[in-house]
């Protein structure tokens, strides 16, 4: 069998899909997000959350998958064979990737996503555009408070989520190279050892 094995192709696979998975986050941290916050909010919210739907779908949903399962079977071979060569990098890898990836992708950036989904429905079922006054709610002027338009709702979230999410997918950014660095340092180590 080559110098490789079956165990050093798999950790390459999974060097590989953390960095693919890094390069499309980097691309939403350094000029998606930016393209979309300098568009007007309904825009950029409607696009964002097709977005999103599209994220979970092939091939980018299937790269996801596969990585995180790889990384993760990795993690737990390596946490076993921790006296060979680069076993512990490459289980610092996977937690790396695996918390800083996919935990805050599912703690913090997938709960965003959520909360978007549903401001930007409720103004395509309410058939609000933007710019529209909210209903006043009744009674006489400053008896009532007036219900937030579905409008105001998704530009109040946009906006939260512009600043939040962006932060955030800082961070899945960073994990994902670095679990990738490690993975290739955990394989440069083990063929050297």
């Amino acid at each position: 069998m080559d110098a490789l094995g079956v165990l050093g192709w798999a950790v390459v696979a999974a060097a590989v899909g953390c960095g693919l998975v890094g390069g499309v986050l980097f691309a939403f941290s350094t000029f998606v997000m930016a393209g979309l916050r300098s568009v007007a909010p309904d825009v950029g919210a409607a696009a964002m959350a097709a977005i999103n739907r599209h994220a979970t779908r092939a091939p980018f949903g299937s790269l996801l998958l596969v990585t995180t399962g790889l990384v993760a079977v990795l993690g737990v071979v390596a946490a076993t064979r921790l006296d060979e060569a680069g076993a512990g990098l490459v289980l610092a890898g996977a937690v790396v990737y695996l918390v800083g990836g996919i935990g805050v992708t599912a703690v913090a950036n997938v709960p965003l996503n959520d909360r978007l989904e549903a401001a930007d429905a409720a103004v395509s079922t309410s058939g609000a555009r933007s710019g529209e006054a909210s209903p006043s709610g009744g009674g006489s002027a400053g008896t009532r408070v007036r219900p937030a338009s579905p409008t105001a709702e998704r530009d109040r979230v946009w906006a939260v989520f512009l600043g939040r999410w962006v932060a955030w997918n800082h961070v899945r950014t960073l994990a994902c190279a670095v679990a990738a660095l490690l993975l290739t340092l955990g394989l440069v180590t083990r063929l050297a050892g």
